[in-house]
């Protein structure tokens, strides 16, 4: 069954639970409701769609229609991260630096390491990101990235948002995956309609999760690693 097809077949299901029915532990029910689907505005909205429109007006000037993260996504990436509020994030794979900003502007505290993977606009997302580039480590070898992210880590519970990884990654991308839930930590996924590669990571951990809740829309997912939550996965329309 195609992605496509198993999402209509799925719809009036995945509906009801967005609106919390059938959805019996507490956090879920919170998470759901007063994080995917919360509809008040944030601080910082205004802030991601400014970035969000001159990435756009950047990129049309390389791309007839470039693929920047949708408004309604950067903003619910900005509402998990605000929830969680970490210190230290990993981020694997960027484009744009919407994406990269958005989870930024939670706590001016907060500090990221980026590993861009095949970053076809430098020149756009060094604009992007200007005012937040202080707080950001990048590096272009997956390893050294997790070796990094591990010391600025310290005993925090760790934080990742994968927006895309290459087919000889996803050994590496998916043990630190399984290693960053294994100490109740989150990690947010995109992309996962796009390409097999992001669809064939989520598949492996979802296989070989054994605790934590799985919340997503089939093209975004969302991994909390709590140990005292039953192991579950939802799938939902936000």
């Amino acid at each position: 069954m195609t992605a496509k097809i198993k999402r209509y077949y799925t719809a009036l299901r995945r509906y009801n639970r967005s609106k919390g029915f059938g959805i019996h532990s507490p956090f879920a029910f919170s998470f759901v409701l007063r994080v995917l689907r919360e509809r008040l505005p944030y601080y910082a909205y205004d802030d991601i769609e400014y970035r969000r429109q001159l990435a756009k007006s950047l990129a049309s000037t390389v791309s007839r229609h470039p693929r920047v993260i949708s408004s309604k996504n950067a903003k619910m990436i900005f509402r998990i991260t605000n929830y969680f509020n970490p210190r230290a994030i990993m981020q694997i794979g960027t484009s744009y630096g919407v994406s990269t900003t958005a989870v930024l502007d939670v706590d001016s505290r907060t500090r990221l390491i980026l590993y861009p993977g095949d970053q076809p606009h430098e020149d756009i997302y060094k604009e992007i990101v200007a005012a937040h580039a202080s707080r950001i480590s990048l590096h272009h070898s997956l390893l050294e990235a997790f070796t990094a992210y591990g010391r600025l880590l310290g005993g925090a519970a760790p934080f990742m948002l994968i927006n895309s990884v290459k087919a000889d990654e996803l050994p590496l991308v998916g043990r630190a995956v399984l290693e960053a839930l294994d100490k109740e930590g989150t990690v947010i996924m995109r992309n996962l309609s796009r390409g097999d590669e992001m669809e064939a990571l989520w598949r492996g951990v979802m296989e070989a999760l054994g605790h934590g809740m799985s919340f997503t829309n089939g093209k975004l997912g969302v991994i909390v690693g709590y140990r005292h939550l039953p192991r579950q996965n939802f799938s939902l329309w936000f």
